[in-house]
C-alpha cells in the first residue's frame, strides 16, 4: 500500500472515499456520471497505451516504455471521446477531455502499484504542478477553464466541471502474471505534488496483455506540466 507522504501527517482510513467495482456496478457509475462513458472505451484507451509503450527498447531511455504508454493513453482518450461530442482542451501543457455539457473533464495520469486495487491507496507516479493543485483544490472547474467551458445551466445552478483522472498502472497480479490495471477517479487531496486523497473510485477490471512476457513496469517521470505564474496586474 501506498505509505503517507514524509512531513505529513498518516492518511485517513479512506472510510470516506466510495469504491466502486465489479462489472455491474461500474457499468452503472460510469454511465451515472455520463451518459457517453463505459469499461470498454477506457479499458481500450489502456490497451492503445500499452500497445504504445512496446515502442520502447533497451536503448531507449528507461522512462520511455511509460511515457509511450501516456502519450498513447491521451491519444486514445481524447480521440474516443471526441467521436462522442466530447471537447479537448490543453491547459498549461496539461490535456484534458471535456464532456459535452461540460460538466466532467478527464486527465489521464501514471498511477502507482495501488491502481485499480479495491484495497488500495493510489496516487499519481509523475509528480504535477499548480494545474493539478488547483483543480483539486477546487474540483469546481469553472474558473480552472477560464469560465469558457461552464454552460449558462451550470452557472446558474453554481455547479462546474468535475477533474476526473483515468489513473493507469503495469504491474503484476496476485498471481505474478502481468497486467494492466486502472481507474477513473474523483481526487480531493494533493500534497506535494501527488494525490494523496480521493472522493471516489471507479475500479476497472484488469487487463491481461496476451502473449506479452515483459509489460515494462512503470517508473517515475519527471512533471509533464509547469508552475503558474502569478499574474502581477493587467495592461
Amino acid at each position: 500500500m501506498s505509505q503517507s507522504l514524509p512531513g505529513f501527517s498518516p492518511l485517513p482510513n479512506h472510510s470516506d472515499c466510495r469504491v466502486v467495482s465489479g462489472p455491474a456496478l461500474v457499468a452503472a457509475r460510469l454511465l451515472e456520471l455520463h451518459s457517453s462513458l463505459d469499461e470498454a472505451l477506457l479499458k481500450d484507451v489502456n490497451e492503445h497505451g500499452f500497445r504504445a509503450r512496446r515502442e520502447a527498447t533497451a536503448s531507449h531511455p528507461p522512462t520511455a516504455a511509460g511515457t509511450y504508454h501516456w502519450i498513447g493513453s491521451v491519444f486514445a482518450l481524447r480521440s474516443n471521446l471526441t467521436l462522442r461530442d466530447w471537447t479537448k482542451q490543453d491547459l498549461r501543457n496539461c490535456p484534458f477531455i471535456v464532456s459535452p455539457d461540460k460538466a466532467v473533464a478527464i486527465a489521464v495520469m501514471t498511477g502507482d502499484s495501488d491502481t485499480g486495487l479495491v484495497a488500495g491507496r493510489p496516487t499519481n507516479q509523475a509528480q504535477k504542478g499548480a494545474v493539478i493543485r488547483q483543480a483539486v483544490a477546487n474540483n469546481r472547474q469553472s474558473e480552472l477553464f477560464d469560465g469558457t467551458l461552464v454552460s449558462a445551466e451550470l452557472a446558474r445552478s453554481g455547479e462546474g466541471t468535475q477533474l476526473w483522472i483515468l489513473l493507469y498502472h503495469a504491474g503484476v497480479g496476485e498471481d505474478g502474471k502481468e497486467e494492466l490495471r486502472a481507474e477513473l477517479s474523483f481526487p480531493s487531496r494533493f500534497e506535494r505534488k501527488q494525490i494523496v486523497g480521493w472522493r471516489e473510485r471507479i475500479v476497472l477490471s484488469a487487463i491481461r496483455p496476451d502473449g506479452e512476457t515483459d509489460v515494462r513496469h512503470d517508473v517515475p517521470t519527471a512533471p509533464i506540466d509547469v508552475p503558474v505564474e502569478r499574474r502581477t496586474g493587467t495592461a
